[in-house]
């Protein structure tokens, strides 16, 4: 039930992420991607270390399976891209439950990713070679590996009174996002 909930409560927060990301937009260039990218790095830079990855372990979820950060790195040395973390306000992950709402994001990204990644070589001729591991994610395993993690999260959540504090975690991590990348997109504008 919790991810039945979960689609349904942040449909909202999720088309408002895809608007800020907005990489299938026909103006989105290189260059339009480097900074993007660059947002995402700084995100997961601060992201990874706060999770509670020992509490989530313990609740059934390893996340060290599915870092992230050395897959940004890899783009950012290939790409010469710079981080810049000013301004930048996580979603509070201060329990596992709020880990689980706010990776229902992070890990559900990862099958966007693989429309996104194809679009990338199609357009940009980008590949995981030079400058689109992020977006390839777990490549051929991203459909098994989101399907291992939802019932994760739903066997955490039964019987338990978490399903509220999920929820909102999900939601927050949903404008963290938006708002870190939308900021950038819009800072870049005004300084073009």
């Amino acid at each position: 039930m919790i991810l039945k909930r979960l689609k349904e409560e942040t449909r909202v927060q999720h088309e408002e992420v895809e608007a800020a990301v907005d990489v299938m937009n026909q103006m989105f260039d290189l260059d339009d991607y480097k900074r993007l990218l660059e947002r995402f790095w700084s995100f997961y830079a601060a992201y990874e270390p706060a999770l509670p990855v020992a509490e989530l372990k313990v609740a059934g979820f390893d996340y060290l399976e599915r870092v992230k950060l050395p897959l940004i790195e890899a783009d950012a040395k290939v790409l010469g891209l710079e981080r810049n973390d000013d301004g930048l306000e996580l979603p509070d992950l201060s329990s596992v439950a709020k880990a689980f709402g706010s990776l229902y994001v992070i890990e559900g990204s990862t099958l966007g990713g693989q429309v996104i990644s194809r679009h990338l070589k199609q357009h940009l001729d980008i590949s995981t070679e030079n400058g689109g591991a992020f977006y390839a994610g777990y490549g051929q395993q991203t459909g098994p590996m989101w399907k291992a993690f939802g019932e994760c999260l739903t066997q955490f959540a039964e019987g338990k009174d978490v399903d509220d504090e999920i929820v909102e975690s999900a939601k927050a991590t949903f404008a963290s996002i938006t708002n870190w990348v939308g900021r950038k997109a819009n800072s870049a504008a005004v300084n073009s």
